[in-house]
């Protein structure tokens, strides 16, 4: 699994970021959230997570929502052997990353101060919600995910559709003691909109809801979007 770390001694916090579903760290968003952490004083563990489209491994069996989560807590089980590691940390994500930090944040609750959440799609499983792709993997068996910047495929199987039907996150989001920050784009899909809302009512943590006029689902695709995606950014005061 590659990570980009972002580090300097004069710094004494300490931030880790996911991507989301067939991304990399290098994403215009991912690099939004990156440089703001580095301008607050944290040093910031930025991950390619695997089975995605970026330089980690990539297996035949394509990503699953637990697998996501899993790198993150393999991210933070190696970054405990640096000089850099302190905790708390401050955690954030965007879409299946954004899952992957709430997670986190619920079960162990302890270790994040703070919580950005980004384009968070869905904290359990509904089949009135699944998304395009996830339906053609029910039809077809397969579905294949090509990026729009790179061309490359990524080939998701029913395994992920299977892992999705495991998901429940309503006991953790409940247990968050982050300060959390809860972003969605409203040109972001409905359903993805109502979801981010919903995690944020059901948050009991300090917390604030940004929703970002005419911003997507990636959140800084064109200069506009990311400007916007800064400037709610800005609003969020660390200590």
């Amino acid at each position: 699994m590659a990570v980009r770390l972002n580090t300097d001694k004069d710094r004494n916090k300490l931030a880790f970021l996911e991507h989301g579903l067939g991304a990399r760290k290098d994403y215009p968003h991912m690099l939004v959230l990156e440089d703001f952490f580095a301008k607050h004083g944290y040093n910031v563990v930025n991950l390619d997570a695997t089975n995605s489209n970026n330089a980690s491994e990539c297996s035949a069996e394509g990503i699953t929502t637990t697998g996501h989560y899993q790198d993150l807590e393999d991210t933070i089980e190696w970054a405990k052997t640096q000089s850099f590691y302190t905790e708390p940390f401050a955690l954030a994500g965007q879409s299946l990353g954004a899952i992957s930090v709430v997670k986190y944040a619920g079960e162990f609750p302890k270790k994040v101060n703070l919580l950005i959440p980004c384009a968070f799609p869905y904290y359990n499983y509904n089949e009135q919600e699944l998304n395009s792709f996830a339906k053609e993997i029910i039809k077809n068996g397969f579905y294949d995910k090509v990026s729009k910047s790179t061309g490359r495929v990524l080939h998701m199987t029913t395994a992920y559709v299977e892992d999705m039907r495991t998901l429940d996150l309503t006991k953790q989001i409940k247990k968050i003691t982050a300060e959390t920050h809860v972003m969605i784009g409203l040109a972001d899909n409905e359903k993805h909109i109502k979801n981010s809302k919903t995690l944020y009512k059901m948050l009991t943590c300090e917390k604030q809801l940004y929703l970002l006029p005419n911003v997507p689902h990636d959140l800084a695709n064109t200069p506009e979007t990311k400007e916007a995606f800064e400037n709610a950014l800005k609003n969020i005061k660390t200590n």
